[in-house]
């Protein structure tokens, strides 16, 4: 009998010789099971036996059936490092973590069954692996797990896990991408913002500096992978987590963070999810302070809303003018770059098209009234609104089926006509006038006597307030 004869009926100690191994079907059986046979061989003490019988179970991609066949400790004890896994093929290694990671990506008792066998500081360990197959596979199954429940998500933790994601980002020059991505996603994953996650603001501080890092150096444009595309995604989406839980905004604008999200706004190659978390960070500094919100218009936000306005996502739409009607309502010089660069006009057009979605024409609606408080003290903003339609655009919103955009447009009247005496309306001549021009008393008169409920009076007082003391020809219901 010659040397490779001999080889294959060799047999492990599970009584399986390397052929029989090698033709088990990669299927399970009839009844949904793993087949006994590559059980008896995953638990062989014949490393290549137990390298093919692990290969095998991969292909199938079956969860509960390997739980079931009681394989989960048998898997999670080939995850040791390779220095400890006496001579175990790496590319099985890297098998055996595809199928931990599967497990992990199941149900929470799926997913608890990897970590009870403990999985996690084996993961961990793994983690560093000189294999990328096998240190991503691992940097998955960590991220599975953390995103699986609060109570995983802490042990993963004080295991040290969290770390793990942390490291990988630092060490960006000798970390292969796709473990960066998986790391990017593992980080999100510790973010997410389920019901029961109460992470603190101080124990997420640290996540800040690899994740402003990860989106100032990872390139976004035509050459750019999806993978890398869903990436960035992934970290503007935790960078936004850890802005949602009341982070001082100083902390991110140290980092220089803030031009690349502007960029990223406009970027030919950014998808419209990205855009819109972006838009959602944007709009936690403009909450801020005016020096928080000088830092975002001073990186170009201002071009950006213009061209996002007019974008065709509606929601992408709506989230530009939210923040564009937090910078109406700013400081002079923000109001004035505001007019400057044009962001009035679409903002009108919106409110005077009858078509434009509702939620848009709200967000509008919002920056008229906004500006309108600042018409009688700025000569600036009184012209720019007077002549730019924004009586009109008022008028119009009167009209609007939505309750919340008829209180703003009553509001923005109220300023302008509480204020009519304003040098500001000097030169585009009697206020009273351009609104009379612009059906402003009639609109004003339909919503005073329309049929609405009970939550709509004080809607209905206001514009009667307003039509008697300055329009009250218009003050009596109109005849039909």
């Amino acid at each position: 009998m010659d040397e490779n004869t001999s080889e294959n009926i060799k047999e492990g100690l599970s009584g399986l010789t390397l052929q029989e191994v090698s033709e088990i079907p990669a299927c399970l059986t009839a009844d949904g099971k793993i087949p006994e046979s590559l059980v008896r061989g995953v638990r062989s003490g014949d490393l290549q036996i137990r390298g093919i019988a692990v290969t095998t179970i991969r292909t199938i991609q079956a969860v509960q059936p390997v739980i079931d066949a009681g394989l989960v400790p048998s898997l999670v004890s080939l995850l040791d490092s390779e220095d400890t896994c006496l001579q175990l093929p790496t590319a099985a290694k890297s098998e055996a973590t595809w199928i931990v990671t599967n497990i992990a990506s199941g149900t929470t008792d799926q997913t608890n069954t990897v970590v009870e066998a403990g999985a996690i500081p084996k993961l961990i360990r793994l983690s560093a692996s000189p294999s990328e197959d096998v240190a991503d596979n691992a940097v998955w199954a960590l991220a599975n797990i953390v995103g699986d429940s609060p109570s995983l998500r802490d042990r993963v933790e004080d295991e040290g896990g969290i770390g793990v994601f942390v490291r990988l980002l630092d060490y960006s020059g000798t970390t292969p991408t796709k473990v960066q991505r998986r790391a990017v996603w593992g980080i999100s994953n510790y973010l997410n913002p389920c019901p029961s996650n109460n992470l603190s603001v101080t124990k997420i501080h640290h996540l800040i500096p690899c994740l402003a890092r990860y989106i100032q150096q990872t390139p976004l444009d035509e050459a750019t992978s999806e993978d890398d595309k869903e990436s960035i995604e992934f970290a503007i989406q935790a960078l936004w987590r850890i802005l949602d839980r009341g982070l001082e905004r100083s902390d991110v604008i140290e980092t220089g963070v803030i031009p690349r999200l502007v960029q990223l706004l406009v970027s030919s190659s950014s998808s419209t999810a990205l855009q819109k978390d972006v838009l959602k960070c944007i709009s936690y500094f403009l909450d801020g302070d005016d020096d928080d919100a000088d830092v975002v218009i001073h990186a170009g936000l201002l071009p950006a809303l213009l061209a996002l306005i007019e974008a065709k996502d509606q929601e992408v739409c709506r989230m530009a003018l939210y923040n564009a009607s937090n910078i109406a309502a700013g400081s002079q010089p923000q109001i004035h770059a505001f007019l400057d660069c044009g962001l009035l006009k679409p903002v009108v057009r919106i409110l005077l098209d009858d078509f434009s979605p509702t939620p848009c024409q709200r967000e509008a609606c919002w920056t008229m009234a906004n500006l309108s408080m600042r018409v009688s003290g700025d000569e600036k903003v009184g012209q720019a609104f007077m002549e730019g339609g924004g009586v009109a655009s008022l008028s119009a919103a009167l009209l609007i089926p939505d309750r919340k955009a008829k209180e703003l447009a009553v509001w923005g009247f109220t300023n302008l006509l509480e204020n009519q005496d304003s040098e500001s309306y000097q030169s585009t001549g009697s206020i009273f006038a351009v609104i009379r021009s612009s059906s402003g008393p009639q609109n004003l008169r339909t919503i005073r006597y329309s049929r609405g409920g009970l939550e709509d009076h004080e809607l209905r007082e206001a514009c009667h307030t307003l039509l008697t003391r300055y329009f009250p020809e218009y003050s009596r219901r109109a005849r039909v």
